[in-house]
């Protein structure tokens, strides 16, 4: 019989040069970080523009993903300092 390791629905990766990556899937989006401070900053596009500047499979879900971030505890979830959309925020792995 052949196992399988069962991915969770969703995940958080924090990467070098303060990128925060949410992750559902093979799907990810890069939001801002800030970690020179205590609790780290993850910073989300404002909910005025969040439709226009996230992928589709993130639309009409910011409350969702914050509630997400937050609620691991070791970081604060605010609006970005700076305009999205920026190039390359969308990101995808075979390898999750």
């Amino acid at each position: 019989m052949r196992l399988f390791r069962r991915q969770p629905a969703w995940s958080v990766e924090m990467r070098w040069k303060e990128e925060v990556v949410y992750w559902e899937g093979h799907h990810g989006f890069v939001f801002d970080g800030g970690w020179g401070v205590e609790p780290a900053v993850t910073y989300l596009p404002p909910a005025a523009d969040w439709d226009a500047v996230v992928p589709g499979w993130l639309r009409g879900r910011r409350a969702e993903i914050v509630q997400r971030l937050e609620a691991r505890g070791d970081q604060v979830v605010e609006d970005g300092l700076y305009p999205y959309p920026r190039p390359g925020r969308e990101v995808f792995s075979l390898r999750r």
